[in-house]
C-alpha cells in the first residue's frame, strides 16, 4: 500500500470503545508516521451507528463529532469536541462541510442505509462532502494476513442508486478491518489518481472523486473522455470520445489478470434510473468509444467504466459528468430521409436555407448510440435561401436495422447533427437457425439453412459475456449442420454468435445440462 486511512467507530459502544483523548491521539500518531513521498497515513473517524442510518467514513476533521454526554463506559465528561446527535445527517454533513479539505465515503452501504440522502431528495451540502460510497466492503473480523479472503461484500447497487440520484460519488473498497490486519486480507484496493505520494495530494484526489475501487491490487485504470480524467465534469459541444486503457504489471505472464470484459455505463443524474451499458468489448486491454448525445432527451450525463478479469476481480471507476452544450448552425434542414433500394440504402435530405455552409458527413450506426462515418457531401452553394436537395447512396449496409445522421458543418469548422433516422436492410446468408436438443447435453448441434456457401465463425459466450468456445465452419448452400461438444461447459445459460466476414450475421441460445 502507498497509504493507509484508519477511521476508528466515533462512540464508545464497539470494539473498547472511542475515547476524546484516543481521538487526538490518533490524529497524532498519524502526522508522525506520515512520510510525504514514501507513505502516507491519515487518521478519521466512522461516525454513526448501523441503526440510526449507518456509518460515515470522514477524514479531514480535526476534532472528534459524537453524542454521547455524561459518565458512561468512556468515563466522565462529554465523549466529543463537536456534539451531533446520533442520525442526525442533516447537521452532519453541514459540519464536516464547515471543514474545506474534509470529505465523507458512505462505509458499507447495505440496503435501508442513509435513507436521510438516497431516500429523499438531492442534498447540496451532502453532495458537497460525500466524495464516494464503498462497493465492496470487509471482512470485518477476518484474521488472515496471506490475502486468501474472499471477495467482500458487494454493494454495487448502492452505488448505482447514488449515482441516478444525483449524487457525485466514486466506488471505494473498504477493508473494514476490526483485526488491524490492514492489508493484508485481501488484495482489494481504492487507488487514487496523484501527482505526488503526499497526504494533501490523496486528500485533494479525494475531493475531485479521482479514484477508482479495484479487487486487484495494483491494476492501473485510464478511463478519459475529450481528454477528461475521471471524477472531472465538464460542458460539451461535440461527440464524446470514449478511452479505457487497462495495465495489470501481472499480465500477461500471470493469465488469470487478463482483462476479460471492459464496459461503459452512462445515465442522467436526477432522474432516478439506474445507468445502463452503453458499450462493452472482450478479450482487450482497450476500449475507445465515439458516444453522440444528439437527439437524446436529457443533456446532463455521467459515464464510468466497469472492469472485469479472467479470475473474476473487478474494477469500478470514478464517473466523469458532461454538460451537453448546443451548437446552433445557420442551416435548416427540412427533410431527412432513407429507403432501401435492392442492394443498397438511398438517404436523401433538403435544407430550406444555408449561411457559410461547408459539407455533411453522413455517419451509421448499428445501434444508434456509436456512429461511424460513412460519407462524405459538399454544400452545393454554401450560402443560398432557396431549398437545395441533397442525396448519398451507401453501398454497404449492414443487415437489419441501420441508423444514420449527418454530422452539418460550416466554414468555421462548427457542427451540429440532424436527427437519427432508422432505415431496414434486408440480406442474411442464415435464412433459419435452430438447435436441436435444446437443453443441451454433450453435443452442441447447430442446425441452419443458408443461401451461399461462406466460411462462418461461430462463438459461444455465457451469460456473463465471457466468450467459452470458438470454432469454425464451412458452409454450403441449403441445410448445413455445425455440432461441438460442450460436455465440459458448466451448466448454464449460452449465446450462439455466428459470424461472416467479421460480421454478426446470426444468434440463438441454448441452455447447458
Amino acid at each position: 500500500m502507498d497509504f493507509l486511512g484508519i477511521s476508528e467507530h466515533n462512540h464508545s459502544a464497539l470494539n473498547g470503545g472511542m475515547r476524546l483523548a484516543n481521538y487526538a491521539m490518533g490524529l497524532y500518531q498519524a502526522d508522525t508516521s506520515n512520510i510525504n513521498g514514501a507513505f502516507v497515513s491519515m487518521y478519521g473517524q466512522e461516525w454513526g451507528t448501523i441503526s440510526q442510518g449507518g456509518h460515515v467514513v470522514t477524514y479531514g476533521v480535526p476534532a472528534l463529532i459524537g453524542w454521547e454526554t455524561g459518565n458512561g463506559a468512556w468515563g466522565t465528561g462529554n465523549n466529543y469536541d463537536i456534539f451531533c446527535n446520533n442520525g442526525d445527517f442533516s447537521s452532519f454533513w453541514s459540519i464536516v462541510n464547515s471543514y474545506p479539505t474534509a470529505f465523507c465515503t458512505l462505509a458499507h452501504p447495505q440496503p435501508g442505509d442513509f435513507g436521510d440522502i438516497l431516500n429523499t431528495s438531492l442534498s447540496s451540502v451532502a453532495d458537497s462532502v460525500i466524495v464516494g460510497l464503498a462497493v465492496r466492503s470487509g471482512s470485518e473480523s477476518s484474521t488472515t494476513t496471506d490475502y486468501t479472503d474472499q471477495s467482500a461484500a458487494l454493494f454495487e447497487a448502492t452505488f448505482f442508486s447514488a449515482l441516478a440520484k444525483g449524487y457525485h460519488a466514486g466506488p471505494t473498497i473498504d477493508h473494514d478491518d476490526h483485526n488491524t490486519t490492514f492489508g493484508r486480507t485481501s488484495r482489494s484496493r481504492t487507488v487514487v489518481l496523484a501527482t505526488t505520494l503526499h497526504r494533501d495530494s490523496i486528500m485533494s484526489a479525494y475531493k475531485a472523486n479521482r479514484f477508482y475501487a479495484s479487487d486487484d491490487w495494483n491494476t492501473e485504470i485510464n478511463f478519459i473522455i475529450n481528454g477528461h480524467f475521471m471524477g472531472s465534469e465538464f460542458n460539451s459541444t461535440s461527440d464524446l470520445s470514449i478511452s479505457v486503457s487497462v495495465n495489470d504489471p501481472d499480465a500477461p505472464a500471470d493469465p488469470k489478470d487478463m482483462t476479460s470484459l471492459i464496459e461503459i455505463y452512462f445515465g442522467t443524474p436526477g432522474t432516478l434510473l439506474n445507468a445502463t451499458l452503453l458499450i462493452s468489448n472482450t478479450g482487450s486491454n482497450t476500449l475507445s468509444y465515439t458516444h453522440s448525445t444528439i437527439g437524446l432527451l436529457y443533456d446532463r450525463f455521467y459515464y464510468f467504466a466497469k472492469i472485469t478479469q479472467d479470475d473474476g476481480d473487478i474494477i469500478w471507476t470514478s464517473p466523469i459528468w458532461v454538460n451537453i452544450k448546443d451548437v446552433v448552425l445557420p442551416l435548416e434542414l427540412t427533410k431527412f430521409a432513407g429507403r432501401q433500394q435492392n442492394e443498397l440504402i438511398k438517404l436523401d435530405w433538403t435544407t430550406s436555407q444555408e449561411t457559410n455552409a461547408d459539407y455533411f458527413e453522413i455517419e451509421r450506426s448499428l445501434n444508434g448510440t456509436y456512429f461511424g462515418k460513412i460519407g462524405k457531401v459538399s454544400s452545393k452553394y454554401h450560402t443560398t435561401s432557396t431549398a437545395t436537395n441533397y442525396d448519398f447512396t451507401d453501398a454497404n449496409a449492414i443487415n437489419g436495422m441501420n441508423f444514420y445522421r449527418l454530422k452539418q458543418y460550416d466554414m468555421d469548422g462548427k457542427f451540429k447533427y440532424s436527427n437519427i433516422i432508422p432505415v431496414m436492410f434486408n440480406h442474411s446468408i442464415v435464412k433459419m437457425i435452430r438447435i436441436n436438443p435444446n437443453p443441451v447435453n454433450h453435443d452442441l448441434n447447430i442446425t441452419l439453412t443458408v443461401s451461399e456457401n461462406a466460411a462462418l465463425e461461430c462463438k459461444i459466450y455465457n451469460a456473463d459475456g465471457r466468450q467459452v468456445k470458438t470454432l469454425t465452419a464451412a458452409v454450403n448452400v441449403g441445410k448445413n449442420t455445425i455440432s461441438e461438444n460442450v460436455a465440459a461447459l458448466p451448466n448454464g445459460n449460452y449465446i450462439v454468435v455466428l459470424i461472416h466476414n467479421n460480421e454478426r450475421i446470426a444468434e440463438t441460445k441454448f441452455i447447458k445440462q
